[in-house]
């Protein structure tokens, strides 16, 4: 068995010269490649939100749109990969990986909003290494690498960016989990009739604003948002997350479609009780599997929660409002059963030349009191008369920085 690598200058050398390079697609097909106002509206949905910007097109119609636009994290799930044609120097310092054998965590997500996508849009997607860092932190001990990918998701008409997109990865050498099992004596939670009756008086009082768009004039530092109820998780929510976002990049499917994803991915693949194989990606549904790594149940999706964040600040903010930067972090594992309280307060409240602009911190708590996903979003408003902001130009300036490993996150939560 071979060695994993030392993180060192040498390493993060090799990684950087892959930086800017484009990743040749190794993934099945998107789910959705053809954007219309059904992919729009089941992925709203998935995540328990039912704005009618996004899911009643005769209300996104009479919008200072005009018509519907998809919820801001759709790009994650949409589009083709865009066509590389590598150089011999390009595709031969993609060969290999500088990082084999070393351990993983994703620290975070980092968006970067400049138009809406609307139905028919036809999307492109380009992914590259955008930078490497060797850093010394506390978390899990001794020195680690923050990686960071950038997606472009782009108009393939003209070319335009929809968005940017920047995950973010902490990687450390590997040792034996100290966490391992340490989730299993997280307690499973009981709900009484006043437990549920008071997450139902959350939903029943959450507050769309839609065409009564907020204004800046009116944002003070320190207004609260929401709170908003999400969960309790159950499978069923699972279940309807996976409709609207498919299998992502490893793929997935029944039949004879597992059996040719298992061919192409056979790591993917692990037996079950019955020695049949099936995707790891079960650990977030089949208890069974949940519980051989550790943990009391199966667990969520961590950009699920960050749908979830998203869902507070575009409630919060009406139609005409829009997120232009967004940061997302999740910290600790969100279990079947379990519920939440996704809440915000304004930060900042401010201008950028002519543009009204609002920063605001959310976080998700669940019914054990912990923190479970924080977020920092920069808001843009209406000033004056304006309907709604004019959308942002691309600044690099306006890029947040990587997100590296928080001191209170669980060192091994699932993507």
């Amino acid at each position: 068995m071979s060695e994993s690598p030392s993180l060192d200058e040498a390493t993060i050398a090799a990684l950087r010269a892959r930086i800017g390079i484009p990743r040749p697609s190794r993934s099945a097909r998107g789910h959705v490649e053809i954007v219309n106002t059904d992919s729009i509206r089941h992925f709203a949905l998935a995540y328990g939100d039912d704005n009618p910007l996004y899911c009643d097109p005769d209300h996104a119609a009479s919008s200072v749109w005009g018509g519907p636009i998809a919820p801001p994290l759709f790009g994650a799930i949409a589009g083709r990969a865009a066509r590389s044609d590598l150089s011999a120097a390009d595709a031969a310092a993609l060969r290999g990986d500088p990082l084999a054998g070393l351990g993983q965590v994703l620290c975070g997500d980092r968006w970067v909003f400049l138009r809406p996508i609307r139905p028919a849009a036809d999307i492109l997607k380009r992914q590259c290494l955008d930078s490497a860092t060797l850093r010394s932190s506390t978390f899990g001990g001794g020195v680690g690498a923050l990686v960071s990918h950038r997606v472009e998701i782009r108009d393939a008409a003209d070319g335009e960016l929809f968005a940017l997109r920047y995950i973010d990865f902490w990687h450390t050498e590997r040792t034996r989990s100290r966490s391992a099992g340490k989730y299993r004596e997280v307690p499973r939670p009981s709900y009484s009739a006043s437990d549920l009756a008071a997450l139902d008086a959350l939903y029943e009082q959450e507050q769309v604003r839609g065409v009564e768009t907020r204004r800046w004039e009116d944002v003070a530092v320190g207004d609260s948002l929401g709170p908003i109820a999400k969960g309790p998780l159950t499978l069923t929510d699972i279940i309807t997350y996976h409709t609207a976002i498919g299998w992502g990049g490893l793929g997935g499917g029944t039949s004879k479609v597992a059996y040719k994803n298992r061919k192409r991915v056979p790591k993917l693949y692990t037996p079950n009780s019955l020695g049949i194989p099936d995707t790891s990606q079960r650990c977030h549904w089949d208890h069974e599997c949940a519980v051989e790594l550790g943990h009391p149940a199966p667990y969520d999706y961590g950009q699920m929660r960050g749908n979830w964040m998203v869902h507070l600040l575009t409630n919060w903010m009406g139609d005409g409002g829009w997120i232009w930067t967004l940061s997302t972090v999740v910290t600790k594992f969100n279990y079947l059963g379990d519920s939440h309280r996704i809440s915000g307060r304004v930060r900042a409240v401010r201008r950028v030349g002519d543009r009204g602009v609002v920063d605001v911190d959310v976080e998700g708590i669940n019914q054990r009191g912990e923190t479970t996903c924080r977020a920092t979003a920069t808001l843009l408003l209406p000033v004056g008369s304006e309907a709604t902001p004019a959308l942002p130009h691309l600044d690099d300036t306006a890029v947040p920085e990587p997100i590296g490993p928080h001191a209170d996150a669980d060192t091994d939560v699932d993507a």
